[in-house]
């Protein structure tokens, strides 16, 4: 056998080794229980191989697709809890960190937006139950923020570009999501957060008047 017949094999089986993991992580029950947390805990331990995983996934959400919004809403809480938090391990390399943050964006634009309705979260509209996940996917609990010099702290700076790019969709919920996370941060980095907010208030005269509100309470650290 060849050595472009054995890297084929080899691809192959890491798709495949992919998948199914994808379908025991994101097509679980939808509601919470001990069970379920107990075997996510074994299938996505905080370490090198999630982050890897997730980043994969979330570049690639096709993945998503035999899923429901339902199972996979309550999967993305789920582990929050656990797996994000791998994001503040310096044990594992940046390089591997910094892609699954950048990969938020991926998710919001190509999953987010086609799945979820239009509708705000901070004002109770009904949506998709994956409107849960988008609007509140920057305050699970894994998140940390530092007051800590952007130049010095990697994972803040990264989050921050996220945040901005997923606040460019043509999406309402998309952008309430990045709104609620900037809120949220500009504790730690208020000078950021408020160019950010302002550059997204330049550029978008045409908001719904409820957003726009949300927008301005987020650049003062006030969101629910």
């Amino acid at each position: 056998m060849n050595a472009d017949r054995i890297l084929i094999r080899y691809y192959q089986y890491v798709a495949l080794a992919l998948k199914e993991w994808v379908g025991r992580v994101f097509d679980g029950p939808v509601s919470p229980n001990d069970a379920r947390l107990t075997e996510l805990e074994e299938l996505c331990k905080p370490d090198l191989p999630t982050l890897q995983r997730l980043a994969a996934v979330f570049e690639n959400v096709a993945l998503f697709e035999p899923y429901s919004d339902e199972s996979v809403n309550q999967a993305l809480w789920d582990l929050s809890g656990f797996a994000f938090v791998a994001l503040t391990d310096e044990s594992i390399e940046w390089a591997v960190r910094w892609r699954l943050v950048s990969s938020f964006e991926t998710l919001f634009r190509e999953f987010f937006a086609v799945r979820c309705r239009p509708i705000l979260g901070h004002l109770d509209e009904e949506g998709s139950p994956l409107n849960s996940a988008c609007y509140m996917w920057w305050d699970f609990n894994c998140w940390y923020p530092a007051p800590d010099p952007l130049t010095r702290n990697r994972l803040d700076s990264v989050c921050l570009a996220a945040m901005r790019a997923i606040l460019a969709i043509d999406h309402v919920a998309c952008q309430e999501g990045a709104l609620h996370g900037l809120g949220h941060w500009h504790r730690a980095q208020p000078a950021a957060v408020e160019d950010i907010i302002d550059e997204y208030l330049q550029r978008s005269p045409r908001l719904r008047r409820e957003l726009r509100a949300y927008a301005d309470s987020a650049r003062a650290g006030y969101v629910l």
